[in-house]
């Protein structure tokens, strides 16, 4: 019986997907960046459409309604396109339409969003949540490995969807590259198009906004550095999948970024287009091992000048794997890269930066590590994973019983995780939940703006 209810459920999710594509949409609307003004609408749509237009106006006011074209080229066989919608109103709810060759694209579910809120120097700061998570697999069997299916439940993204939050943080693996994709730049474009039309996808991302990096697997293959020879194109194909503001600086490639909300500022790293490979040597002569960077130098340098200028309550660095675990130091984390990671931390603590919290995926289980260093404030860093990728299983290794980890915050099953800040400006803090697949509530922690301060 269960197994008749999956295949009707399966069916009934490529049946959607059908139809959606018969109709000209392929894949989305999603919401990229939103700001004060402006806001960011993707979408890929079939090569046969030939004018893309979206209508749109505040909620329940049909006398401002405003129509915006999409002007690029169409007809190819893939089309992921972006359309901003500029000169919005502030802390407003808009609702849009979709219109593809002229017609009205019918979605089962509302589309709206509200723009920022100018609250700076007039009142408190608002309160605010969102979603993460890392580590999504889509099954796809002709290109998948034999054997048990390595992408579990996707319904969990129907749950993501259903939990109300007011953006979404993709941390990396967003999708998984296997070795018929990342060989080619038609099996990368292919891949892309594939998981970000899958059905269970599409409330997720077109009901908040979303902002995304990457980690190894949707950058090219399996802990790959920066001599993936085809990362200029992944690098082209993200941008065109992703709505973030920026990617990367004009004379240093990547996806990093940085973008704000409310009194908090999130700097999202690169941590694969300028890395070296993990295999050179983390000391040499016993020294930190200068020409093996992690970031690179620019990229460094940009989160050095942003976090000194940020007078965010909390700061949040978010990189596709862990930064902080002593545990992971051999499995692709940031302390496996000493000059760098020396570099960033002693930069922290010189300059006396609070507010910093770490966020990171890949490691397909849930934690919060809390790392003391002498003399400064406690750094934390939640990991969160995998949402429908396999679970590892660290029961029987060392790791299990890691002593910077924060007691109970190990998860070791499909789900994501949701940030909420909130509270007056004396009183801000954090609160870091983890749910499972139905949305129960497996964790949470709370971290006050007053334990992220230099004594």
């Amino acid at each position: 019986m269960k197994k008749l209810t999956l295949i009707i459920l399966i069916s009934l999710s490529f049946l959607t997907l059908n139809l959606s594509a018969q109709k000209g949409m392929v894949s989305g609307p999603m919401l990229g960046y939103i700001e004060h003004r402006e806001a960011l609408i993707w979408l890929e749509v079939a090569p046969d459409v030939t004018t893309v237009s979206i209508k749109f106006q505040e909620q329940n006011k049909p006398q401002t309604l405003k129509n915006a074209i999409y002007e690029g080229v169409l007809g190819k066989k893939y089309n992921p396109i972006k359309i901003q919608l500029e000169e919005l109103d502030m802390n407003t709810v808009y609702e849009y339409s979709i219109f593809l060759n002229d017609k009205k694209a019918e979605l089962p579910f509302t589309t709206t969003f509200k723009t920022k809120k100018l609250w700076e120097w007039r009142e408190a700061a608002p309160d605010f949540s969102f979603l993460l998570g890392s580590c999504f697999y889509i099954n796809d069997p002709i290109y998948d490995r034999p054997g048990k299916p390595y992408g579990q439940d996707p319904r969990i993204l129907e749950t993501m969807a259903n939990m109300p939050s007011d953006f979404m943080l993709w941390m990396g693996d967003n999708l998984y590259l296997r070795e018929a994709d990342y060989s080619s730049e038609a099996g990368i474009a292919y891949r892309y198009s594939y998981n970000f039309r899958q059905p269970q996808f599409q409330k997720l991302r077109a009901t908040r906004a979303n902002y995304a990096t990457w980690d190894d697997h949707d950058y090219g293959p399996d802990n790959s550095d920066n001599t993936f020879e085809l990362k200029n194109y992944t690098l082209d194909i993200f941008k065109k999948y992703w709505g973030n503001k920026s990617f990367g600086e004009p004379d240093n490639g990547g996806v990093y970024h940085k973008f704000h909300w409310s009194d908090c500022d999130f700097f999202m790293m690169d941590d694969r287009f300028h890395r070296a490979a993990d295999g050179l040597p983390e000391l040499v002569d016993g020294k930190p091992n200068v020409n093996k960077p992690f970031y690179g130098k620019k990229q460094m340098d940009w989160l050095k000048n942003s976090l000194i200028n940020s007078t965010a309550s909390f700061k949040f660095i978010i990189s596709g794997g862990q930064m902080l675990n002593p545990m992971s130091k051999d499995k692709e984390c940031f302390l496996g890269y000493p000059a760098e990671w020396q570099e960033l931390m002693s930069f922290i603590t010189q300059n006396k930066i609070g507010g910093i919290i770490f966020i990171t995926g890949d490691r397909h289980y849930s934690e919060l590590i809390k790392y003391q260093q002498p003399g400064f404030y406690p750094l934390y860093e939640f990991t969160c994973s995998s949402v429908t990728a396999g679970v590892a299983d660290i029961s029987k290794t060392k790791e299990f019983t890691n002593p910077d980890r924060v007691a109970g915050s190990l998860l070791m099953q499909n789900n994501f995780g949701k940030i909420s800040v909130g509270g007056d400006k004396e009183n801000r803090q954090v609160t870091l939940e983890t749910f499972d697949k139905a949305g129960l509530k497996k964790w949470n922690f709370t971290i006050k703006k007053s334990d992220l301060k230099v004594k």
